[in-house]
């Protein structure tokens, strides 16, 4: 082996060795969540989490008398910017209701596979991406089965 070839297997090695981290710790959702409980959460929003690997945002749910937090995971940060979302398009105190899927583990948590938020606020001055948010179904690019997100694809247009 060459000296040439011998810097190049060792450049491709310590790319490997450096990438192995994020691409380990990555997880499918499917492996959280399961595509057979399917949930419909309506709920007043109490914090959001706008960090990678992806977004959260929690809920309050009331069911009954109770009032159950739940955390609703989306797509990460930048996904969300390329379908126009920005990280003021959902504040503490909107009204949202969430369909996804419920994790498998039976906490209260869901993948978002829609958002759709009522207009509790004014949206004079807003951005262009909290005006169209409004009332409006917001889907996220990539959901758990691909015939989601060819309808939300469609929905979008």
């Amino acid at each position: 082996m060459s000296i040439r070839s011998s810097r190049l297997a060792l450049a491709v090695v310590g790319v490997l060795v450096a990438a192995a981290p994020a691409l380990v710790a990555h997880h499918a959702i499917a492996a959280k969540f399961d595509e057979t409980k399917a949930v419909t959460l309506n709920g007043i929003v109490t914090d959001v989490d706008w960090k990678n690997p992806h977004v959260h945002i929690l809920i309050n749910v009331k069911t009954g008398n109770d009032v159950i937090n739940w955390a609703v995971e989306l797509e990460s940060p930048i996904a969300l910017q390329q379908s126009g979302w920005g990280s003021d398009t959902v504040q503490v105190g909107d009204t949202l209701t969430v369909q996804g899927i419920s994790a498998r583990n039976g906490s209260k948590q869901a993948w978002a596979r829609s958002v759709v938020m009522k207009a509790t606020r004014p949206t004079r001055g807003a951005s262009a991406s909290t005006s169209r948010a409004r009332g409006k179904t917001r889907c996220t690019r990539r959901g758990p089965l691909a015939r989601e997100r060819s309808r939300c694809d469609r929905r979008s247009r």
